[in-house]
């Protein structure tokens, strides 16, 4: 098991690849060009395109898209399985040991969050090997919706976190250059 250093230089790690990501400008302009246009549904899009960034990555030794776990039948009756989105492991660490980052988006910043929540709990759900072989290093939840003061959105998650009885503290939120998008990931 992580010790609470290692996992908050996880979250800063997989934190700054995706302040980077969206740093770019060919990015921002697609999420521009996604909001002016009334584009729905774009989550895809983002895993693919944050796929390929991942891949020119020096400090990402290897990634994979929509690994598979058995959920633990004791403590989920709902699915006998989960996908998680996007998984990476940093270079210099066990080759089975990686990072899960599932993607959210949705046009309205508490829906998002919620979701986000839902996909946690689900991971939690989880066995701690994926059906490839891989194991979880960390497991983290971004997603993106339309800006909102991010003192009230960390507010909102942080009762949230609580109500659920869920005990995490590290979370960041960044308004995107160029975009009417922000960023949450815990």
């Amino acid at each position: 098991m992580l010790r609470a250093k290692e996992i908050e230089a996880d979250f800063k790690f997989t934190w700054a690849l995706l302040t980077d990501f969206f740093g770019q400008k060919r990015i921002q302009r697609t999420l521009h060009a996604i909001h002016e246009t009334g584009v729905s549904g774009w989550e895809k899009w983002w895993q693919v395109e944050l796929a390929l960034y991942l891949s020119d990555r020096d400090e990402v030794g290897d990634w994979n898209m929509e690994e598979r776990f058995f959920t633990d039948r004791r403590r989920s009756v709902d699915k006998d399985s989960i996908a998680v989105d996007l998984c990476f492991r940093r270079k210099r660490c066990a080759k089975e040991a990686m990072i899960y980052l599932e993607l959210k988006q949705d046009e309205d910043w508490q829906r998002c969050i919620e979701n986000l929540l839902r996909d946690a709990l689900k991971a939690f759900q989880a066995q701690s090997r994926s059906q490839e072989g891989a194991s979880w290093r960390n497991f983290f939840v971004a997603g993106m919706y339309p800006s909102a003061p991010k003192v009230e959105v960390h507010d909102y998650l942080k009762k949230r976190l609580a109500d659920l009885d869920i005990d995490w503290d590290i979370i960041d939120t960044k308004f995107i250059s160029g975009t009417p998008y922000s960023l949450t990931m815990f």
